[in-house]
Order: C-alpha cells, then sequence, then structure tokens
C-alpha cells in the first residue's frame, strides 16, 4: 500500500490528470479531521467519491475503517473497485448514489461524511443544499460531514486567453465557469448551516495546487479539459492550443517553477465542517 498523498495508480484516470493532485491535497486535510477523528473504528461514507481519493486518503492513516463510496457516474464507481482489488483495501463497498438523493441509505448510519469538491453543479441553485440536507439526515449523533468547495480555480483563466487568441471574436467557453458567489466562503457556510447543521458549522480556506513534472507535463495534463473548454474546435486550431496555453500558464498569478523542472499553480478552497450534535435547532440568546 502506498504511503504517500500523491501516490496514483499505474492507470491514474483522466480526472486525477487534470486535476494535477489538487483534490488528493484538500482530501488529505479533510481526513485528518479531529472532534471527531477518523479512526479504525469509524463508518465513512465518500459520497460523490470520483476515482476514490477520499477514500485512499483514510486508508493510508486507518486501513481497517469501514468506508462506503458513492457516485452517481458508473464508471468512477468501477474506479474505485479496481482499486480496492488491486490495492487491497478492506471494508470497502461502492453503490452508485447521487449525493442530493441518499435515500437507499439510512438515517443515523455514518460517523463521518466527506464529499470533497461534489456539491456544487452550474445552473442549479438547490444542489448544494439537497446535498447537505442528505449528509446531515445520515450522520449519527456526534458524527461530522466535512465538504470541501474551490474558492478559486486559476488555470482556468490560462484556457481562456488561449481560447481568445485561437478565435478572438469568440466568446470562450464557460462550462466550468463558477458563479463569483459560489467562491465565496459564506456561501458554503450557509449551505451547511440551512442543510440542518445551524450553528454547529465552520468554513476555514486552505491552499493546494496543480502540480507536474515539467511544464510540458502539466500543459499536456490541462489538455485532457480541451473537450469542454475548446469544444469545436478543428485540428488545426487545436494544434495552436499547446504553445498558447503553454505560455500563459507560466504567467498565471501563482504559477511557480521548482527545483527539478516540476511546476504548480496555486489554488485555494474552503473546507467546511458541520456537526451533529442534536442541538442545532437551538435559538441562541
Amino acid at each position: 500500500m502506498s504511503t504517500s498523498i500523491f501516490s496514483k495508480t499505474a492507470s491514474t484516470s483522466n480526472y486525477e490528470r487534470m486535476t494535477g493532485n489538487c483534490t488528493r491535497i484538500v482530501a488529505a486535510e479533510m481526513v485528518r479531521i479531529k472532534s471527531p477523528s477518523i479512526t479504525s473504528s469509524s463508518y465513512v461514507l465518500d459520497n460523490a467519491c470520483g476515482p476514490g481519493i477520499v477514500t485512499e486518503q483514510v486508508k493510508l492513516l486507518h486501513p481497517e475503517t469501514k468506508i462506503l463510496a458513492t457516485d452517481l457516474s458508473p464508471s468512477m464507481i468501477e474506479e474505485v473497485q479496481k482499486r480496492t482489488e488491486n490495492d487491497k483495501w478492506t471494508n470497502v463497498k461502492t453503490d452508485t448514489l447521487d449525493v442530493r438523493d441518499l435515500s437507499k441509505l439510512a438515517d443515523n448510519t455514518f460517523t463521518h461524511v466527506l464529499t470533497n469538491m461534489g456539491i456544487y453543479v452550474p445552473n442549479d441553485p438547490n444542489f448544494a443544499l439537497q446535498a447537505i440536507k442528505e449528509m446531515y439526515r445520515i450522520l449519527r449523533i456526534g458524527g461530522a460531514a466535512v465538504t470541501s468547495m474551490w474558492a478559486d480555480r486559476v488555470w482556468l483563466s490560462a484556457f481562456s486567453k488561449t481560447a481568445m487568441m485561437i478565435r478572438p471574436h469568440e466568446e470562450p467557453s464557460n462550462m466550468l465557469r463558477m458563479d463569483p458567489e459560489v467562491l465565496r466562503g459564506s456561501w458554503l457556510l450557509k449551505q451547511i448551516e440551512d442543510g440542518g447543521f445551524g450553528n454547529n458549522a465552520e468554513v476555514r480556506p486552505f491552499a493546494t495546487s496543480v502540480s507536474a513534472t515539467s511544464l510540458e507535463e502539466l500543459v499536456e495534463n490541462m489538455m485532457v479539459a480541451a473537450p469542454l473548454l475548446l469544444k469545436g474546435y478543428d485540428e488545426e486550431e487545436l494544434s495552436r492550443v499547446k504553445p498558447i496555453l503553454k505560455e500563459e500558464l507560466t504567467k498565471l498569478r501563482t504559477y511557480e517553477a521548482l527545483e527539478g523542472g516540476a511546476v504548480r499553480i496555486g489554488m485555494k478552497s474552503w473546507i467546511g465542517v458541520g456537526w451533529k450534535k442534536g442541538d442545532e435547532k437551538e435559538v441562541p440568546l
């Protein structure tokens, strides 16, 4: 079993290539929650699990912890199942579930519900609130829900500038763009409070980064997002993307060239925690 937060399977998913470890760094912080800490006797829901990054981080610290990993995407569930077999994880089960509807799961079941970048989709203003209400319902009294959200995604501006240089008279794709209000910590705090946790909620900033062993690798990884951000571009246009994107990435305010040729782009996230104590509906005096 790997002992690094930067561990990857031999067949690293496109999701992990594109994110360049940024969500893994956040997941590693989320699983170190205190009060209550995750232990070998906990029961954890890896909610909107993706390729199982939260599950991976729990298992690095507590190999015996019982985990249910759920996601709406069957392909993501398949990735977790492969990792469970390849890494010989024990006490891990999977299911295909929507974070907004966990009705298959009983009330008061989990000690921890961890949702890493999984409570927001564009153009659905009720998505996050529905998801957090479900988290609250399935938590045991004394349990905690840990949720992460972006505060910025700096690398997207490099794609926008690249697109404008190739198609100067066309608005760049906004498929991955987020409402500025959603990027505020106050937005996440309100969702957690209104989702049932009331005053037993807090949100704090956490720094992460997209990284690669070289600038060339970073560009290749970023190109995984090209079908979303450069949809409809022909072969000639796509052939011009990489050199422009490479230059634009180096201009980003948080771009860093590290020792040995590695590079990274700093990003900011929010980590929110809601505690189910049983007194959430009490009105403070």
